[in-house]
């Protein structure tokens, strides 16, 4: 008799336990989210891109500002380029110009609080999962005024909202996810919604990326040494939801591509494998690219100012698996 009620609190305590955790781990859905709003025609895009552009705030670097580049007429593909997390557009100067070469139109967004002069700035604490689709959302709406076929790209917090965005949109022909925030090494996917909910309800928090050096590191100076814990809360609140979503329904993106790199410090590869296998039992095709593990790449594979950085042989690759299977003409030859 005593076992038998041993046992009936254990299973009590696990149900408690257990309803505990489900009710921690909820993350509500996305508010406030407008409906897709393709620009009509080249005209209403870059209107929207330089509406976007000239969107600023207190203390915002000029070489951090978004950025598009067009060949003044709309073309046969454009691009959308998302940065990471603590990093600016400016992350992607010479691969958005390595793209305008091949002869996209190309846009790079600005998320809300990036690329301030402070480079440790309390105003990251503010982002949002909102935030991050509503920036992803309008970037989509504007690359469909600037080319005929739309490709997003996007790096880590970048992949990220690619990856929602290939889950909600039907009007991207092609979605790369590169090392996508989808799961983090320092953070088991089951502990994701907790911290989610943890990070934004508790205590916020300055984390350094280098805490031995904190804001004495080499790196670039547009980008932060670190970040405040409420800020990160969107991207595991993002990354919850992509995962839920991933459970239900296929993504709706024509062609997806995921490129991991296997000496990324940041990024779990496994995770964002078995994220892949969720999306391939909804009947998903997805092509996995990985760079070879001798490469020894740092986690910002894009950025040219990055110590340790090998764009020279990244850049490639990371431009042959975004375009395939799809063609693209070269760009036009330079005029004199």
């Amino acid at each position: 008799m005593r076992l038998k009620h041993l046992w009936l609190g254990v299973a009590a305590g696990s149900a408690a336990g257990y309803g505990l955790y489900r009710a921690a781990a909820h993350q509500p859905p996305l508010t406030g989210i407008p409906a897709p709003n393709p620009a009509p025609d080249y005209a209403a895009a870059v209107a929207a891109a330089e509406a976007h552009i000239a969107r600023s705030e207190p203390g915002l670097r000029p070489e951090c500002a978004a950025r598009v580049l067009t060949h003044g007429e709309a073309t046969d593909r454009s691009i959308v380029l998302l940065h990471g997390f603590t990093n600016c557009p400016r992350q992607y100067v010479r691969l958005a110009e390595a793209f305008f070469e091949r002869g996209y139109n190309v846009f790079v967004p600005r998320f809300p609080y990036h690329g301030l002069y402070n480079r440790a700035p309390k105003e990251l604490a503010n982002l949002t999962a909102e935030d991050l689709a509503r920036t992803g959302n309008e970037a989509v709406d504007i690359a469909r005024g600037l080319g005929r076929h739309v490709t997003v790209f996007g790096l880590s917090m970048g992949g990220l909202v690619t990856a929602w965005l290939a889950e909600t949109r039907s009007d991207i022909d092609r979605a790369v996810l590169a090392a996508p925030a989808i799961s983090n090494r320092a953070i088991p996917d089951a502990l994701t919604p907790l911290l989610a909910t943890y990070f934004r309800r508790g205590k916020n928090r300055f984390h350094w990326w280098n805490p031995d050096v904190k804001g004495a590191g080499d790196g670039p100076d547009h980008i932060y040494y670190g970040f405040p814990s409420r800020g990160f809360s969107a991207l595991l609140r993002l990354s919850t939801i992509v995962w839920r979503n991933a459970e239900v329904a296929p993504p709706r993106a024509r062609s997806i591509a995921i490129i991991l790199n296997p000496s990324d410090e940041s990024i779990d590869d496994a995770g964002v494998r078995r994220f892949a296998q969720r999306w391939r039992r909804q009947g998903a095709n997805i092509a996995i690219h990985e760079f070879p593990a001798g490469w020894q790449l740092i986690h910002d594979i894009i950025d040219p100012a990055q110590p340790l950085q090998q764009i020279d042989r990244v850049y490639p690759l990371l431009i042959e698996w975004t375009e395939y299977p799809y063609y693209v003409a070269a760009a036009p030859a330079a005029t004199e």
